[in-house]
């Protein structure tokens, strides 16, 4: 898969560290004419990547989510009238939303917190997607779809039971949906990027000290080493120019040390 050609790139989740370098790396290897949608809540890291991205080859557009992430489809809308007639070769759209495994170690209380949980988790993700999807712009070019997700699709989590759900949630519709797409030059991958350096350690409420590696259910001996947000990155690139994947199929950082 040749990253640069003329790409209408959309990326989430902008802020994180993974997120900054994801865009930066994407954003540097497309060709010129391309544009590049970033999304995230925080308006000020929004401007500062903006910033850091700006080149004369690809249009750099912000989008700042509302809260609960619920305006993506008009951010969506409002780039490609933006992008006009512009005759692009590919288009990528890359979920990164969410929250880190130990961003919050107590789950949502009430229902109504319940829902404004699985809303930005998935039901946003999803929402966003199928626009992309279906966009009348983005028709009859190829499309790849990158969800970011986690081995707490099918590892269990300490406190985080909700989390582990809407990651699995999120995998089964993106796995649904290369089978349903396949014929239409759709790609799909979900990535799991590995358990970063920048994820940081978190107090419960009793005040313990807890790190992801101890939330995850696995033996000491198999603990994973921590990753560099830009080796991560870099992995995900090289698996997908060298097209080292099946479609709906997910990737995780510690099964391909080969690449």
């Amino acid at each position: 898969m040749d990253l640069s050609v003329r790409t209408f790139l959309v990326l989430s989740g902008c802020s994180n560290p993974l997120g900054q370098t994801l865009a930066q790396e994407l954003c540097g290897r497309l060709a010129p004419g391309s544009m590049a949608l970033i999304l995230d809540e925080n308006p000020e890291k929004l401007e500062d990547l903006r910033r850091q991205l700006t080149t004369d080859a690809v249009l750099i557009v912000p989008g700042v989510w509302d809260a609960q992430h619920s305006n993506g489809v008009q951010l969506l809308e409002q780039s490609l009238l933006l992008a006009g007639d512009v005759p692009f070769q590919r288009t990528i759209m890359v979920h990164n939303e969410g929250e880190t495994a130990t961003h919050m170690l107590l789950e949502p209380q009430t229902e109504q917190t319940w829902l404004e949980y699985v809303q930005h988790q998935l039901y946003a993700p999803v929402a966003l997607n199928q626009r992309w999807l279906n966009a009348i712009q983005l028709k009859g070019i190829e499309k790849l779809a990158i969800n970011v997700t986690s081995s707490l699709q099918v590892r269990p989590l300490v406190y985080n039971t909700l989390l582990c759900s809407c990651k699995r949630a999120r995998d089964m519709y993106f796995r649904s949906m290369a089978s349903e797409e396949a014929r239409a030059n759709v790609h799909v991958l979900s990535y799991a990027p590995g358990v970063l350096e920048t994820h940081r350690t978190h107090c419960d409420e009793n005040g313990n000290i807890l790190t992801p590696e101890e939330l995850i259910e696995m033996p000491p001996e198999r603990k994973l080493p921590r990753v560099e947000p830009l080796h991560s990155t870099l992995k995900l690139i090289n698996i997908l120019e060298k097209t080292a994947f099946v479609s709906g199929h997910d990737v995780d950082y510690y099964d391909t040390f080969f690449l």
